[in-house]
């Protein structure tokens, strides 16, 4: 959690809030507002700079709307409502960071949130699309989808709570989080600056998982098929190839075996092989093993079908 005082000096809270606007705000002819028991009301209007500013000193918790007036949609928000549900969103934000779709982990009262933000704005239809998608490779059942409405009604669709602000229930303010729950920059301000301008979807990612469900955007190097050595179909698996020259297809390592680990947000080069004993290690924590290890977790699949999948790339 962020420290519930607002730690920014008076000069730079306007820019800050200028930058939210610009981030997180669909739209300014009205706006939500938290009430003390955690229910929004529908404020018929204009929002302004002055809002934005007593959100973030806490006077005020606004809620920020998913389609504009178009219904379009500048973000994708997923809800987890419990530490499960959070952590299945955690697996997610892992995955896609390795094709290049960075999102961003904001904690919450009892889960989190995960924001997806867009290169332009999307249709809300095109939006739902690709987070359907999402929701099906990555088996997302019970967590919920924002924006919830492919075009908007008579009212103005689906709200989440604006980033930043107090939880009017818990008195609480959270933070973005690493995928290894911990905050993404020490201070609100900080945070801010980060979410000013968020990395976002490429638009071939989107196209790709509205069409594509079954299996994940990796790469699947060809390997020449080998028969090796040993009793079990997962002993052969294992002598086939090495850990260093397969995983070296998916990992660019470097030649004593060091590179950046593809299963979390790394920067310093925590992924380690061996090549001596033939294995895999995270030092940040995301396990290690041999070949039969690395595509399970690769895959997210299990140990059968890990082997089964294997034989059929090298045996």
């Amino acid at each position: 959690m962020l420290p519930k005082e607002v730690e920014i000096s008076y000069s730079e809270l306007p820019h800050l809030a200028e930058g939210i606007m610009n981030t997180f705000i669909q739209r300014r002819d009205l706006y939500a507002r938290q009430m003390d028991d955690g229910r929004y009301v529908c404020i018929p209007k204009t929002l302004s700079l002055n809002h934005i500013l007593a959100h973030l000193k806490g006077d005020i918790t606004l809620g920020t709307y998913i389609l504009d007036q178009s219904s379009h949609a500048r973000f994708l928000v997923f809800d987890a409502d419990d530490e499960c549900q959070f952590q299945s969103l955690v697996v997610m934000a892992s995955a896609l960071a390795q094709p290049g779709a960075p999102s961003y982990l904001e904690a919450s009262r009892r889960g989190g949130h995960l924001w997806l933000f867009f290169e332009r704005p999307m249709p809300g239809k095109i939006a739902r699309e690709f987070g359907s998608g999402l929701i099906k490779r990555f088996s997302l059942d019970g967590i919920e989808m924002f924006p919830k409405q492919s075009q908007l009604g008579k009212g103005p669709g689906s709200l989440i709570r604006l980033p930043f602000g107090i939880h009017r229930r818990t008195g609480q303010r959270y933070g973005f989080v690493s995928i290894n729950n911990q905050l993404i920059a020490p201070s609100m301000a900080a945070q801010i600056r980060l979410l000013c301008n968020p990395i976002t979807v490429p638009d071939e990612l989107v196209d790709y998982y509205r069409s594509n469900t079954s299996a994940p955007m990796i790469s699947k190097p060809d390997f020449a098929p080998v028969n090796a050595e040993g009793v079990y179909l997962s002993d052969r698996i294992k002598n086939r190839i090495s850990a260093y020259d397969f995983i070296g297809k998916f990992v660019q390592l470097t030649d004593n075996g060091r590179g950046l680990c593809p299963f979390h947000q790394d920067r310093i080069q925590s992924f380690a092989v061996h090549p001596s004993e033939n294995y895999w290690h995270c030092f940040a924590g995301c396990g290690g093993g041999s070949i039969i290890d690395f595509w399970m977790k690769w895959q997210k699949c299990d140990f059968t079908t890990a082997v089964r999948e294997l034989a059929g790339l090298l045996l």
